[in-house]
């Protein structure tokens, strides 16, 4: 999905009107796979997705921007990922109960399908509906989860059942601090929370601190003896 969601934005950098890119997915899907109806799907789907991030989570053209500046797969893995969060009640009631239960100053995750499928299991709609999932369709969910969190570098193998803490270059270290600023405002680094979607723990946050202040994208003021880290105005703007 990640190599997807980077076509599209590439797409939507390139053309700035969604039916343009609606049409070029059509073109470059059909050419590969022959379905439109599958295509039609698929970008349904990853439109909504890219759509999600409102005014937490950076426009698509500054979303591009960032793809191309990630050194590594993982990395452009982990920027789509704030997106999937965002839009994904399931994945996102599973995140936070992983979190929460197993703790945010963990170094080391216990997560296999089993225990993954169990959480999902308790989720309930406002109305006090459970999903009524078949225990089939339970386990892909999971499968799908863990694929998920093995692209941005939490698991390393498919039958891994420990996760660990990914490593975090700028581009998704800046989107996670962007994300905790509009959640949380000026006290965000003590509660990071899109750091803490990417599994870092307290001990990394002054190296992610740093590393989003040295990119000119951050800046520091004093308010009444206080340290408020903040986006600059072209990125609030973005």
């Amino acid at each position: 999905m990640p190599g997807r969601m980077e076509t599209v934005t590439r797409l939507y950098s390139e053309h700035h009107n969604w039916g343009a890119v609606k049409e070029k997915w059509h073109e470059e899907r059909i050419h590969e796979r022959g379905s439109r109806g599958s295509a039609q799907k698929i970008f349904r789907i990853l439109k909504r997705r890219l759509q999600s991030g409102g005014k937490k989570l950076p426009s698509l053209s500054e979303l591009h921007t960032l793809v191309e500046e990630c050194p590594t797969e993982q990395a452009k893995a982990q920027l789509f990922y704030f997106y999937m969060v965002r839009e994904d009640n399931l994945f996102r009631f599973v995140l936070h109960e992983i979190l929460r239960g197993q703790g945010t100053d963990s170094t080391e995750w216990h997560l296999p399908t089993s225990k993954i499928t169990a959480i999902l299991s308790r989720f309930e709609y406002q109305d006090g509906a459970g999903l009524q999932y078949a225990e089939s369709t339970l386990r892909r969910w999971g499968q799908g989860f863990r694929s998920v969190l093995r692209d941005i570098g939490v698991l390393k193998g498919p039958y891994d059942e420990n996760g660990v803490v990914p490593s975090v270059d700028l581009p998704p270290a800046h989107v996670g601090a962007l994300y905790s600023w509009n959640e949380e405002g000026k006290n965000w680094p003590d509660c990071p929370v899109g750091w803490l979607y990417l599994f870092q723990p307290p001990a990394h946050r002054e190296t992610l601190l740093g590393m989003v202040q040295s990119s000119g994208r951050w800046s520091a003021s004093r308010l009444r003896d206080q340290t408020i880290i903040s986006p600059t105005e072209e990125e609030e703007a973005s």
